[in-house]
């Protein structure tokens, strides 16, 4: 029979004499198992393909938009700070804003219409200058949150002080913040790997030409002479047989000349016994400096903090110190790992989280919790990448059995030849039983 072949063939048909049409997804079962045909490995590889495209899309445009630290900043509108002009760098900056707010009648109006004093708006302003591109004076993309702790103000002072800088024309608010878009929260995950559902306003900080004019230069301090190693043992020797002075400018010839436009010639009152005491501080044993949480614990704490009830950001160092002592390692688990066994904890306890006005002491609610789990095993995040390295492993074998599968589909040539010995292995059969008869 022409086109066709027995049961009995060591080369089954492949898909050029059998058609299947794409639109065709019925699994076959091989052995119990479920193998995949042709037209579902084309449409999962479409699948990966255009999620691919999509992640490599946000990559870019996270280049694009030059985005840096752990947040995710607003991308700014071609051109709009074509026009600011560029800052005189920190100190300068500075200088200006501090001569026009005590100066000139301009400055002194913005802070009285915002009411705010000099040392607040200069403590704002310092904070934003911290955060700036030290060339250009842009980029300051810190929340006001952070702005506020750098300045230690509250947030209504740092909302005055932005609008004196806007009056002044010393500060521009090129983007307001605002929520999110879908494309930029996910872009947002992508580059922190956290969800960001607000961005702070991105500003720049500019020396109008006017403002630049205005100020005067900083004095021009007096140059010392140099001092060899003689005369520096001869003016010690002589300091010592002269009685102190109480004035300052003994001391300090060069205080006359001192920049009072300057940042630090506005020292809060609470410092000014410390200058008092400095020989002193330095004769007495001081104790060694504490070393800053891991950024891995404060993070852990922080969403712990956002994704437990009652609890505030007002105790994240005591929640970093609870995490620490309950022996759980913050490099393994992360916020999200510690809330959810938290949550399955409680309901496996038949429990239910108080509200936050029930909590007395929301930090030793935590504490007491965290010592009744054991933290030893591995985190459910651990478990859902081990999951997705084997569901990975899964589908590449799967692939590699598709493949040799049809590797070993015979070819139209293989199919013929045997057509034909088959052929000549009947003729020669029947011919030998006419033979015999």
């Amino acid at each position: 029979m022409p086109g066709t072949t027995s049961q009995g063939n060591a080369y089954p048909e492949s898909a050029p004499t059998q058609p299947v049409s794409p639109t065709d997804t019925r699994p076959s079962v091989h052995a119990g198992r479920r193998v995949l045909q042709s037209a579902e490995v084309d449409t999962w590889e479409a699948t990966v393909h255009a999620a691919t495209h999509a992640i490599n899309q946000l990559h870019e445009y996270n280049r694009d938009t030059g985005q840096r630290g752990h947040s995710f900043t607003l991308p700014t509108t071609p051109g709009r700070e074509a026009p600011i002009p560029v800052w005189s760098g920190p100190t300068q900056w500075l200088r200006q804003l501090r001569h026009h707010i005590t100066h000139t009648t301009t400055g002194q109006a913005a802070l009285t219409t915002h009411s705010i004093s000099i040392e607040r708006t200069m403590a704002v302003a310092t904070a934003h200058a911290q955060f700036a591109d030290s060339t250009t004076g842009r980029g300051v993309t810190a929340s006001r949150q952070l702005i506020a702790h750098h300045a230690s103000v509250s947030l209504s002072v740092v909302n005055r002080a932005r609008r004196v800088l806007k009056t002044l024309a010393m500060g521009i608010e090129v983007e307001r913040g605002r929520t999110l878009r879908t494309h930029e929260y996910m872009a947002a995950e992508l580059h922190h790997g956290g969800q960001q559902h607000q961005a702070a306003s991105v500003w720049a900080l500019s020396s109008p030409k006017h403002i630049v004019d205005a100020t005067p230069p900083p004095p021009q301090q007096p140059s010392r002479p140099r001092r060899t190693r003689a005369n520096r043992r001869l003016a010690r020797h002589r300091t010592r047989l002269q009685q102190p002075t109480t004035a300052a400018s003994t001391t300090h010839p060069q205080a006359k000349a001192a920049d009072t436009l300057s940042p630090s010639t506005y020292v809060p009152s609470h410092n000014l016994s410390l200058r008092s005491t400095h020989q002193r501080a330095h004769a007495r044993h001081t104790a060694p400096t504490p070393q800053p949480r891991p950024l891995h614990l404060q993070q852990a704490a922080a969403t712990l903090a956002s994704r437990s009830p009652g609890l505030t950001h007002g105790h994240i160092g005591n929640l970093c110190d609870t995490i620490h002592d309950a022996g759980i390692d913050t490099t393994h688990w992360t916020g999200h790992d510690i809330a959810q066994t938290l949550d399955r904890d409680t309901r496996e306890r038949g429990w239910t989280w108080p509200t936050a006005d029930r909590i007395s002491s929301p930090v030793a609610l935590i504490r007491w919790r965290l010592t009744h789990i054991d933290w030893t095993g591995p985190s459910p995040s651990q478990h859902r990448t081990a999951a997705d390295a084997r569901r990975r492993r899964e589908q590449h074998a799967r692939r590699t059995t598709i493949h040799r599968r049809n590797a070993k589909q015979a070819t139209p040539e293989q199919r013929k030849a045997a057509l034909a010995q088959i052929r000549r292995t009947l003729r020669h059969t029947t011919h030998r039983r006419i033979d015999l008869r």
